[in-house]
């Protein structure tokens, strides 16, 4: 009975994380920003990667875009831009898109 037991709330446990990593909505947003080097575009994609929710960060210097795909269930557009903004930069949302 005990092993019934414990297999059941394993399974339980297991079925919880599964359906909540299922919950993960990829968006993708881009940022016109006023980075105007090198060291602003690296500075930009190496500290942005950290945000919560944050999932990949590339940013094109000779277009001033910065392309960020997040978790849409922790953070949004909003946030990134002020995290940005927090570096320095000015950060205006040019496009939005859903990812899947």
């Amino acid at each position: 009975m005990r092993k019934i037991i414990t297999l059941t709330l394993i399974l339980l446990g297991f079925a919880v994380l599964t359906s909540q990593a299922q919950k993960v909505e990829i968006k993708s947003v881009t940022f016109e920003v006023n980075m105007h080097c090198q060291s602003c575009k690296a500075k930009i994609e190496r500290d942005i990667v950290f945000e919560k929710g944050v999932k990949e960060v590339e940013a094109t210097l000779d277009k001033k875009l910065v392309t960020i795909k997040y978790d849409a269930t922790k953070t949004d557009p909003e946030k990134i831009a002020k995290a940005i903004e927090k570096l320095g930069y000015t950060a205006k949302v040019v496009e939005t898109k859903q990812k899947g």
